[in-house]
This record gives C-alpha cells, structure tokens and sequence, in this order.
C-alpha cells in the first residue's frame, strides 16, 4: 500500500507563480493539472519517515477570500526537510493523484516564518460535498467528537468520529407514526423523516487516520491499556489537515492524540432474585468451514469467549441464537460452560430447525427453575428456525412463567422479491416477512398461555427489527410491553448503532420484573479481536469480542411469581390460584380448619378467612397491585403477586 506516483512522459507546462486558491480552483480537480507552477504557503503538517504519506501540507490564508476554494494543498516530497510553521516558496507540477490535488517533483526555498490558524468546523457539515473546498487546510472540530466505527482501526489506524454516537434512523423514527408510541406497522406516511434523519447521520462523520500508508500498524494507534480502542472513546478539539485517499476524505492529526476511552464495562445490574439473558453468538458451529469457524483453533478460541461471556452473566435462563443446527454444536458448547462452572449447571431445551442454518436454544439451571410445560414450538413454512416456548416452575417458591425465544429473518437481501425487497423506509430487506412472522407469533404465544394457564411470559432474542420498525410496533399493538433495555443499542452496522435484540413481557411478568440492561461487550469492540485466525494476535480469552451481537439481561423477582394450580407447596400442602380478582386455596387434608391470614406487601394483615372443607375462596377486589403474604398457622404460608 506504499505511495507510487507516475511519471510524466512530457515535460509539464510552466506557468509561473500561482496562489494556492488558483491551484485548487472551486471544481474537484485543479484548472493546472499537470503544469508548473510556483506558490508559496505556511506548512501546517509535515509526514515523513518508512510508511507514511510523505509530504507536508502548506497553506495560503484568504488567498481570494472564497469559501468555494481551498486555501490549502499537499505537496509530495519524501526527501525533503522542512518543518511546522515555515513560509515556504514551492515550485513543481500538479496533479491529481486518486482524486488528490498535489504538487510533486517539487523543490522549495524558506521565505521566512508564520502562523495558520485552524478553520473551525462543526458536525454535522452541510453538505457531503463541501470537503473539497477544505482539501489541504488545517481545521478544528471545536468540542468532543466520538468514536462511531472502529471496523478499519487495526488495518489501517483509521476511525470514524462523530459528535454523538450514531444511531440507524428507525431505532428512534417510526416509519409509520409521526409519533414514536404510535403502533401502526404498515404504511409510509412518515418516510421522509426517517430519510432526513439518515442526510443528517451522513454528514456527521469525519474519517480521523493515522498518518501511515501500511496496513496493520503495530502498534496498533491510540490503544488503551487493555490493547483495544473501543467505540464511544472521545476526544476533544480534534486538529489536523484534511486529505483525500483510497476515494475518502480524512483528517491527518498534526500532533499527538490523548483520547478519553471508554473503559470495558462489567457485567449490568438487573436486580431480582432470577435473571434472564438474550444472545446471539454468531454462528456457533461444531460443522467446521461452514458459517462459524474454520478450524479447530479457531473453534476453540471461539468456544472460549463464549464461555467467558455466559459465566460471566450468570442467567438463570437465558436463550442462544445463531446455534448450529446440529446437536453436536449446542452440546459442545453447554458441555464446555459445565465444564468450568459445575457439572450439571446448565441444562438445555431445544428444536430442530429446517435445512442446515442456525437454530435457537434455551439454556437454563435445573438447580433453579424445572420445566414443567411440553416445549412449543412454532415452526411453520414462514419461520427459519422453531420459535421455543417453555413454561418454568421457580424450584425455590413454586412461581411460573413461560420463557419464549426470539429471532426472525435477517435484513441480508439475498433472495429477496417483491414485497420483501427494500422498500426505502430504512427497514431493509424482508420487513414483509418478518412482519408476518410477528403476527403469527403473538397469535401462536396467546393460544400457549391459554393452554397452560400460565400468565406470565418473558420473550427475549434477535428480532432483526430496529426499535421503531414494523415488527416491534405490531408486537406491542398485541398487548405485549416492550421493556426499554438500559444502554440502549445491542448492534452496530455501516456506523450506526441501534437495538435488535430486544425484552417484551406480558403484564402478569412485567410486574416481577426489575430491571433490563445491556452488556456493550461486542458492538464496541473491534471487529478484528475476535478469535479468527487472522486475529490471533490481538486475541484475548475473554467475553470482549465473542460475538457481533450485545447480549441482553433482565432481572425478576421469582417469589412474585404466580403458583398454579398444578403447583403444590412442600412447606404449606396448599394449591393456590388466582383468577383476576378471585383467589382460591385448596389444603391437602379436607378435615383442616382454621383461618387463612392474608397480609400485605408491608406485612399488614388486610384479610382473614375461615377454612372450611379445606378450602378458601376470597375477593381480592379491594386490594391495591403488589406481592402479597398468606398463612395458615400451623400449617404453612406462601405468597403470590396481585396485577
């Protein structure tokens, strides 16, 4: 990737002494390509040394006082030796170089000393093609920028800046409603908007780069103690000269630069006394060469973040997307997390998918929760994969819930026709689709609580869909509450950041639950410390990088959890249910009798009732929502959450 310039095969046209402004011209190439000239200049930016792009920049404040042209130009000249702050008298021809307007073959004379003060410029710039007239210049971006892409930092030391992380228009503008609570899944009415918010991300980006030419610096630039440099690390006041390779502008700082990092975080805070977790893991393949790994070192190191990952999160249950549709793969992979945190810690429930692509399966701790449903499985000729549904006893307390997993199409276009091709809305390919397999779904998890009775459901995974797109709308138009995840994103594409992953829950769980976060171990890292080959050098066995997904965790208070009716309590021998406003008990032993104390979350007595043939039926009318306590003395107690 070493600079060449070609040589000229006639002698260059001389045209004597020109301002920078005139070389430059207000047009994309310069009105003097390939003829001599003569101008003189401040050097702003010096780049010399083996790898770099060889040359300074030289500038000419207000040479004629338009906008339109640059005061400032880069001349190629590895061998020579001038410094920052030099007025200088350059004579050599110009070119344009892959788009670059340059002067080569130069000699130069010190005409004395200057200063240059930087042009000001603030993000978003208001026009994409307003960098030229900047080619050259030294220029500030006053205040903080941020770092929004990482993907191109261990090539080739490069990164994209922004004010502000960069989030996909339709995670924050509905493509159907105006307002962004509207649940609306069809129609186009508010398009426009979702297309102005991607003119203005388009013009918020400046390209900060290294100085250097070759690829895979080493070290790699500005890396933080921990070797990484993660999305989301800033900095401030951002100086350099604006220049053009490879088809893009970019910013050559002229000094040093101290980012502000962001740290690694630990593992979020959910609360409750149950956790639940969400995570695609990227192709988790045991079938070597396929979509996952290429070979058994690669397979390891994979395996080994992974596992780092999901100890480190602890779930109680927790659902794994992107597992290869074979047997071997999941069970190489729960075999592997036994392994280090105890024989039998996880268990697994899971369906085969069609074909050979990738499969959905949940994990949960039999010490902790016991299934106590069949597994349903929604696996019809829309669908992928199987969408899984499990019912849950909490082994501790007796509560129930119903566990459901979640990924649909992929936005990838391959294949794509009609009404499933991109549509312009900022939701991609097979929005059709994955809209469909929405409304089969809500219908298909409606018949399940039906069928066992069982209220409470908390349904997590990749939904392909930004927060805003149809699939999350027509999943919230069916009763289900979306539960905002605390940070926000969970992926990063194209340099924007937005939540495919996402929480939602029935009313009877959304009233256990405490809390919804997630974990930034992946959307900000780079790409290249992943545990590919190509990247062994920056590998680490760790969760950082195990996955292109972040996962997603939920907390929720298992004791709050309704009993059933097929549920029985050791400690009391007493089935409980709760039909809306109605609560029955019936005891083991018909011949009991006594009085049922009903108590409230403050532990008040709000409620007694006599036992009479061992059993007890209550209006439960009066109360307010929160966790309630009831006791029969001498025989037992128990509690249960009124919605």
């Amino acid at each position: 990737m070493f600079r060449r310039v070609l040589p000229f095969l006639l002698l260059p046209t001389v045209v004597g002494a020109q301002s920078i402004c005139a070389i430059q011209g207000n047009g994309a190439a310069s009105p003097f390509a390939g003829q001599q000239v003569t101008t003189e200049g401040v050097v702003t930016a010096v780049f010399s040394g083996s790898g770099s792009i060889n040359g300074y920049c030289i500038e000419q404040p207000g040479c004629d006082g338009s906008v339109d042209t640059s005061n400032g130009i880069f001349v190629y000249a590895p061998n020579a030796v001038v410094a920052i702050g030099q007025r200088l008298s350059v004579t050599g021809t110009v070119v344009e170089f892959n788009g670059l307007t340059e002067i080569t073959n130069s000699t130069h004379a010190v005409l004395g000393s200057g200063t240059v003060t930087p042009t000001d410029l603030v993000l978003p710039i208001t026009s994409s093609g307003n960098w030229e007239r900047y080619e050259g210049m030294l220029v500030r971006f006053p205040g903080q920028l941020m770092v929004v892409d990482n993907s191109n930092w261990s090539q080739y030391g490069e990164l994209y800046m922004a004010p502000d992380r960069t989030f996909a228009p339709t995670d924050e503008v509905d493509p159907n409603d105006t307002d962004p609570g509207g649940t609306s899944s069809t129609g186009v009415s508010n398009v426009g908007a979702v297309q102005a918010a991607q003119d203005v991300i388009d013009r918020s980006f400046i390209l900060l780069d290294d100085t250097r030419t070759s690829s895979w610096p080493d070290p790699a630039p500005w890396a933080d103690a921990a070797g990484t440099l993660r999305n989301g690390s800033t900095l401030i006041d951002l100086t350099g000269v604006i220049h053009y390779s490879y088809g893009e502008y970019k910013l050559e700082p002229v000094a040093p630069l101290v980012f502000k990092h962001a740290e690694r975080p630990a593992v979020p805070e959910v609360g409750g006394t149950l956790r639940a977790a969400g995570f695609n893991v990227l192709n988790y393949f045991t079938t070597l060469g396929e979509w996952g790994a290429a070979n058994n070192a690669e397979l390891g190191r994979q395996r080994a973040k992974l596992v780092a990952a999901i100890r480190a999160m602890n779930a109680d249950v927790l659902v794994l997307c992107e597992i290869e549709n074979a047997d071997a793969a999941w069970q190489d992979l729960v075999a592997a997390l036994n392994n280090v945190m105890g024989a039998g810690t996880y268990a697994v429930v899971e369906e085969d998918a069609f074909g050979q692509g990738t499969r959905t399966v949940i994990l949960y701790k039999p010490s902790i929760l016991e299934p106590i449903t069949t597994l349903y499985a929604l696996n019809t000729s829309i669908f992928q994969r199987p969408h899984l549904t499990q019912g849950f006893r909490v082994v501790a307390t007796g509560g129930r819930f119903l566990f459901s997993t979640m990924h649909l199409r992929s936005k990838l276009c391959d294949g794509a026709s009609g009404a499933n091709m991109d549509q312009g809305d900022g939701q991609s390919c097979f929005n059709a689709l994955r809209r469909s397999q929405v409304e089969a779904l809500v219908d298909h998890w409606a018949d399940v609580r039906s069928a066992t009775g069982i209220p409470a459901q908390l349904i997590m995974g990749d939904f392909n869909a930004y927060t805003q797109e149809d699939p999350i709308d027509r999943s919230r138009s069916s009763g289900l509450h979306y539960q905002f995840v605390e940070g926000g994103y969970t992926h990063t594409y194209g340099s924007m950041f937005g939540t495919l992953d996402h929480v939602f829950a029935t009313t009877a769980m959304e009233a256990v639950i405490t809390g919804t976060a997630v974990w930034h171990i992946n959307t900000d890292e780079p790409e290249t410390y992943d545990y590919r080959d190509g990247n062994v050098s920056r590998y680490q066995p760790n969760a950082f990088r195990s996955s292109d997904h972040d996962p997603v965790l939920v907390g929720f208070q298992g004791g709050r959890l309704n009993v059933g009716l097929d549920e029985r309590s050791e400690r009391s021998q007493v089935i409980f249910s709760l039909d809306g406003e109605r609560a029955h008990w019936w005891l083991n032993d018909p011949s009991i009798t006594g009085t049922l104390q009903l108590l409230d979350p403050a532990g008040r007595l709000v409620g007694g009732w006599s036992v009479t043939g061992g059993a007890v039926e209550a209006d439960l009318g009066g109360l307010g929502a929160g966790c309630y306590t009831w006791r029969v003395p001498g025989l037992g107690s128990g509690r249960f959450f009124k919605p």
